[in-house]
C-alpha cells in the first residue's frame, strides 16, 4: 500500500472507531420524512405537507408511484397523497433515501470520481429494485419495503470513501489503490453510516454482512441474503439467475436458481420500472 492510502486508511480506521468521521448530513426533508414516517401518529395528509416541499422529492414519488411495480390498473396518480396511498408510507421513505444519497454525496465538477459516482448510483437503485422482488417473492424474514431500504444504503460506504479520496488529490493516480480501499473498508464503513442515520439495525448489519458468501444454510434469511444475491444480478445481468447454482444465501432464502431465474423473468418489467424512477 503506498504511503497516501495508508494515511487515508489510518485516518479512515481512527475516525471510525471515535465515531468522529466527517459524514454529510442526511439532507432536512428526507429526516423530516423518516421522522414523520416513524411517527404512529402521522397520517398521509401530514406526510403530503412534507413531499409537497421538495419538489424534487415529490416528482420522485410520484415516478415510483406510477410505475409497472406499483401501478395499479390504468389511472395513473397525479396528486401527492394519492401517491403516498398507493406505494405505502414505507416505500414514501424509500423515496426519500434514493432522493437524499443524491444530495448528500456529490464532486465538484472536474473530479476524478465523477463517472464512479454515476455508476455506484445506477448500481444502487439496481440492487434496490431487485431486493424488494426478492423481498417479495423469496422467504425473506422482513417486509420487502426494507429491503428495497438496505438496496439504497448498501453502497453508501463507497460513496463516503469516494467523496473522502476526492479531497486527497495524491490518490488520484493510484486507481488500484482506491479499488483496494472501497473494497476492503466500504462495509464497515456502510453501517457507521446507516447506524448514524437511525436507521433499523437490521439494515445495519444487513450492509456490513452483505459480502458474507458461507451463511448457516439452515437459519433464517436477513437483509444480508437479499443484498448478496441482489448485487450479484445488479453486476452480472438478471440473465445469470438460473446459474447461481446452490449458494447459501439462496438456501437461507429457500430459493434455488431455476426459481429465482423464473420471477426474475415475470417481473422483468417491473424491475426496470422501478429502476426508471429511482434513477430519475
Amino acid at each position: 500500500m503506498s504511503n497516501p492510502a495508508f494515511e487515508f486508511v489510518r485516518q479512515l480506521g481512527v475516525e471510525l472507531a471515535a465515531g468522529e468521521f466527517d459524514l454529510p448530513p442526511f439532507p432536512d426533508t428526507a429526516m423530516r420524512v423518516q421522522r414523520c414516517v416513524s411517527d404512529p401518529g402521522s397520517d398521509i395528509n401530514s406526510l403530503g405537507v412534507i413531499i409537497a416541499g421538495e419538489p424534487a422529492l415529490a416528482a420522485r414519488l410520484m415516478r415510483m408511484a406510477n410505475s409497472a411495480m406499483m401501478r395499479r390498473g390504468p389511472m395513473e396518480v397525479t396528486d401527492i397523497n394519492t401517491a403516498i396511498s398507493r406505494v405505502g408510507m414505507d416505500m414514501v421513505q424509500n423515496a426519500a433515501v434514493s432522493f437524499a444519497a443524491r444530495e448528500a454525496f456529490s464532486f465538484p465538477p472536474g473530479s476524478p470520481f465523477i463517472e464512479d459516482l454515476n455508476k455506484l448510483r445506477l448500481h444502487s437503485v439496481k440492487v434496490a429494485s431487485l431486493s424488494y422482488v426478492l423481498g417479495k417473492y423469496s422467504k425473506f424474514a422482513g417486509k420487502p419495503d426494507e429491503a428495497m431500504l438496505a438496496g439504497l444504503l448498501h453502497a453508501v460506504g463507497k460513496f463516503y470513501i469516494l467523496t473522502t479520496a476526492a479531497d486527497h488529490p495524491e490518490l488520484f493516480s493510484d486507481r488500484e489503490a482506491i479499488d483496494t480501499l472501497v473494497a476492503q473498508w466500504h462495509t464497515g464503513v456502510a453501517r457507521a453510516i446507516v447506524e448514524s442515520w437511525n436507521f433499523p439495525e437490521s439494515i445495519a448489519i444487513g450492509v456490513d454482512e452483505q459480502e458474507l458468501k458461507e451463511r448457516d444454510r439452515i437459519s433464517s434469511s436477513d437483509v444480508s441474503d437479499v443484498l448478496f444475491i441482489a448485487n450479484i444480478l445488479a453486476r452480472a445481468g438478471v440473465k445469470v439467475a438460473g446459474e447461481l447454482g446452490d449458494l447459501d444465501a439462496l438456501a437461507r432464502l429457500r430459493m434455488n436458481s431455476e426459481k429465482l431465474a423464473e420471477i426474475l423473468e415475470e417481473n422483468e418489467d417491473e424491475i426496470q420500472s422501478m429502476v426508471e424512477a429511482l434513477s430519475g
